[in-house]
């Protein structure tokens, strides 16, 4: 998936997070949906059929401790996606607009991703080998200061020892979780008592010396070949992968075997069956994390000296945070995933003029996860540690049935007709057993615990749909395709099951108009309007019962009813999606101008309500809301040279994505998709863009900071007002592909200009004294802003305000505003440059060798940002989870080398 990113205007393609086996965003057209718990991904379809593309959290948190908002942001699982073997893709396709994917029903209301797998060719066996090292860093990271250690107010309160049995001496009765203490430059400090301590050796480490360089090697191999009746491919391919953090890595192994087999002139079948394995080692994110520990952490004491001499933490806050080297190597989430993918696809054409095909598959994986949390941890302090085990089991039977008419009626006019009908049917057993309390620590064994909570759930969806598809050609100019479909979601109430949606496409050729010329070569304009549906989720009509929470009691257990309903009248949400474009060629081919403006209508939103505890519930689904989203994509593209030996392409993306709240119900407010707890929310009002942040921010007289008379300023915390948007004003990139003979250099720039990120990390820094902007201290300032002039006005602030670590902490006066804590998250990156060889020799072909190519590559290696912190790509949450905004929390982008190689045989 990230192969694409840049590479398609519209598209916004983000690996979530730098971890082992994280996850990849997919976002086509942006947000199409303001139900924060629903996934904007699109549909991904491989070889005409749909694949599961789950990115499913479970529940990892325990009962009691655990601040974070939910599961996506402790972990960035794998989205299903990464288990195709990128070697295995022959080409890919993406379908943006509703027309383009109203076939697909409702699961492509999001769009759709198309990819084709390689098949053998006509001629001699062909084995392909190809192999890749890639190094892997952490190359941006927060500003820190170097000139403070460890301390409060000036005084230290820790010094570091190696020798010591806990590497510390402890020299005042305080914690040392601070960077408030004196300069590393002083030789020594007097503290409260007049005892003199030496200082001499203290010196700044690092906490980024945690990361590591990371570490991937693949091999692929592929079989291929055909014949009159076979065609086969095989391959067998490895990734396997050291984190950039300690004790975290990955690993996957894929299996593909694609035949097809020629029954008749008239008659084939085609079979494909995959298998992948993939897990490892996770580090997590969010609260009580190894991120959020590393925020906090003191840059005088090294981070990777984090054991004493019996084994135990060295912990140098003692017992306030987790040390993050220690959490990293005695605390992880362990995944082991198996998926097998299977399917048959069979053509007759009984005449030239119709095709029959029936195509069916099973999907399935399983995955087991193991999550270990020692008592001596944080995160695990509050239920004396606990072990997770889940296991998911998910499989998914697709059916799909085409009947395709083509007749040409004259030498103009031409018609296709399609019929079709699909059934798909998924499952997902989910079962997760916990256990809190270790009995003794550093076992792994849920029967090592005391208290047991044991969960199981079980989410069956099915969709049935019927379809037809309407082409009209005229003198190969004019083009007219309409389309319908017609389907019945189990999630619906069955008086609202079933429901129809159209679409209508106009194309037309404008290429004769300018007459036979060599700068006009080709010019098409096209409309097209569409109707797409989407339903509710699983278990989101009707009223349920749950165990409650306060049984077992007396040996007995218990259930309730849910204090969350689903409305029994609720209806499909409706997309109707309106787009103009054009498709303009010029000398000869040569330049390409690709344009589309589309707009998007979203009504009847579904989405959880909350509503007054007295009517005894917290919250009704119901169909609520209405917005838009509407956008340009712009796609210039040049052969710049093009001769025998050299060739070099160009190609420029620029795209706008805006979503726009046109109404939401009047009994609530807002619609929150994230809260930081301190302010900072991700949510939308009445008018809003998609993507608003919300957050507190200083008070503010015409325009002009308020300054009081202490000579600081004081945050408002009356309202919660807009403080940014998380979405970009446009994206843009620039490719270049250059070939000379048998050498190849490509690069791709990327520039995304405006949204806006909340550091959930920077406040912890700020209260510690860690980050560059807390290196003005102890000092008397004049701040801009204005002043009380005594009578009722203001004038021109001229009081001195004392700028120490009271107002760095002070959440009244500075580190819950969101002037601080929101940041300008614009960038332009170097995504990708290579270079590549393919060696022409007569020696190649002395050893039967059909093609040797080297490649040498790197990614991300070069950002320019105003952004202050990791790389803002990242996101807090795990890919699908429809947050955006949120970052600091995730394990950081790294920039990656690579060299491979690809010999044929």
């Amino acid at each position: 998936m990230e192969s694409l990113q840049g590479r398609v205007a519209g598209v916004q393609i983000n690996r979530t997070s730098g971890t082992s086996g994280g996850g990849v965003d997919i976002l086509i057209r942006g947000v199409t949906s303001v139900n924060p718990n629903r996934s904007n991904q699109p549909l991904i379809i491989v070889d005409g059929i749909a694949l599961n593309n789950d990115t499913f959290s479970g529940e990892v948190r325990p009962s009691a401790g655990s601040n974070s908002a939910s599961s996506s942001e402790q972990f960035a699982f794998s989205n299903r996606a990464g288990d195709i073997n990128p070697e295995d893709i022959e080409s890919f396709n993406v379908l943006k607009g509703a027309a383009a994917t109203a076939l697909y029903g409702v699961r492509a209301s999001n769009g759709a991703i198309i990819i084709t797998t390689k098949k053998g060719k006509k001629g001699k066996a062909k084995v392909s080998l190809t192999a890749s090292t890639t190094f892997r860093n952490v190359n941006k990271t927060p500003s820190l200061q170097t000139t403070y250690r460890e301390g409060f107010n000036g005084l230290p309160r820790t010094l570091y020892d190696p020798t010591s049995e806990t590497g510390f001496n402890r020299v005042e009765n305080a914690t040392s979780f601070y960077n408030w203490g004196p300069e590393y430059s002083a030789n020594s400090a007097t503290l409260n008592d007049g005892t003199i301590v030496d200082l001499t050796g203290d010196q700044f480490y690092s906490p980024y010396d945690l990361f590591r360089t990371g570490f991937n090697s693949q091999v692929n191999l592929s079989i291929s070949g055909a014949d009159e009746k076979l065609d086969y491919f095989f391959s067998l391919g490895n990734n396997n992968e050291e984190g950039v953090l300690p004790n975290t890595d990955y690993e996957k192994t894929n299996f593909r075997l694609n035949s097809g087999y020629k029954v008749t002139d008239n008659f084939n079948i085609n079979t494909s069956i995959s298998y992948t394995n993939s897990g490892g080692k996770r580090a997590n994110g969010g609260d009580k994390s190894v991120m959020s520990a590393l925020s906090f952490y003191s840059s005088t004491f090294p981070i990777n000296d984090y054991r004493n001499a019996d084994g135990s933490e060295r912990d140098y806050s003692f017992g306030i945070i987790d040390n993050p080297r220690y959490l990293m190597e005695t605390s992880s989430l362990i995944d082991d995933v198996n998926r097998w993918v299977g399917n048959a696809t069979f053509n007759w054409a009984p005449k030239d003029w119709i095709t029959i095909t029936y195509a069916a598959q099973v999907d399935n994986y399983s995955d087991k996860r193991n999550r270990f949390v020692g008592a001596d941890l944080d995160g695990g302090s509050q239920v004396g540690g606990f072990i997770l085990n889940q296991n998911i089991n998910f499989t998914a039977l697709e059916s799909n049935f085409l009947v395709a008419f083509n007749k040409d009626w004259s030498d103009k006019f031409t018609t296709d007709l399609t019929l079709g009908h699909q059934v798909s049917d998924s499952k997902r057993d989910y079962a997760e057993a916990r256990g809190e309390g270790l009995n003794v620590p550093g076992i792994n064994e849920i029967g090592n615990t005391t208290n047991f909570f044991i969960n199981n759930s079980v989410t069956q969806l099915r969709n049935m749909g019927v379809f037809g598809e309407l082409k009209f050609g005229y003198d190969d100019k004019l083009f007219l395709t309409l389309t319908g479909r017609n389907d019945w979601l189990s999630t619906l109430p069955k008086e609202n099951r079933s429901f129809f949606y159209p679409s209508a496409s106009l194309a037309y050729d404008i290429s004769d108009l300018f007459g036979d010329n060599n700068v006009f070569t080709f010019g098409k304009l096209r409309a097209s309007w569409a109707e797409v549906g989407k339903g509710p989720g699983f278990g989101d009509v009707g009223q349920y019962f749950i165990v409650d929470g306060d049984f077992p009691f007396g040996g007995s257990g218990g259930y309730r009813r849910s204090t969350q309903l689903g409305d029994l009248e609720i209806v499909p949400e409706r997309n109707q999606s309106t787009e103009f474009g054009a498709d303009l060629r010029f000398a000869k081919d040569r330049i390409r101008l690709d344009y589309a403006y589309y707009q998007t209508r979203v009504k009847d939103q579904i989405f959880t309500v909350g509503t007054g505890y007295s009517s005894g519930l917290s919250g009704i689904t119901r169909n609520a809301g209405d917005f838009e989203v509407f956008g340009h994509e712009l796609l210039i593209s040049a052969s710049i040279i093009q001769k025998n030996d050299v060739k070099w392409d160009l190609i420029l993306n620029w795209s706008t994505s805006e979503g726009k709240v046109l109404e939401i119900p009047e009994d609530i407010e807002s619609i929150v998709f994230a809260d930081s707890g301190i302010g900072v929310t991700s949510e939308i009002r009445a008018g809003d863009k998609m993507g608003s942040l919300y957050g507190y921010k200083w008070t503010y007289i015409d325009g002009a900071r308020y300054i009081a008379s202490d000579g600081l300023p004081v945050i408002n915390f009356d309202e919660r007002v807009k403080v940014g948007n998380a979405f970009p004003d446009f994206v843009s990139s620039i490719g270049s592909d250059f070939k000379w003979k048998g050498i190849g250099f490509n690069f791709l720039l990327e520039y995304k200009k405006g949204g806006d990120l909340y550091d959930s990390g920077l406040r912890n820094s700020i209260r510690n004294g860690n980050t560059l902007s807390t290196l003005l201290r102890d000092e008397l300032v004049v701040l801009d802003g204005v002043m009380d002039d005594g009578s009722g006005g203001y004038v021109t602030n001229t009081s001195e305000g004392l700028i120490d670590q009271n107002y760095y902490r002070s959440s009244t006066q500075y580190n819950r505003a969101s002037e601080v804590l929101i940041q300008d998250a614009s960038w332009v990156k170097l995504r990708n440059v290579s270079l590549s060889y393919e060696i022409q020799s007569k020696f190649i072909s002395t050893l039967n060798l059909s093609k040797v190519s080297i490649t040498a590559s790197a990614n991300n290696i070069l950002i320019w940002t105003p952004f202050d912190g990791f790389d803002p790509e990242g996101n807090q949450y795990s890919a699908g989870s429809n947050v955006y905004g949120f970052t600091g929390l995730s394990v950081p982008i790294s920039e990656s080398y690579s060299l491979g190689v690809n010999i044929g045989f």
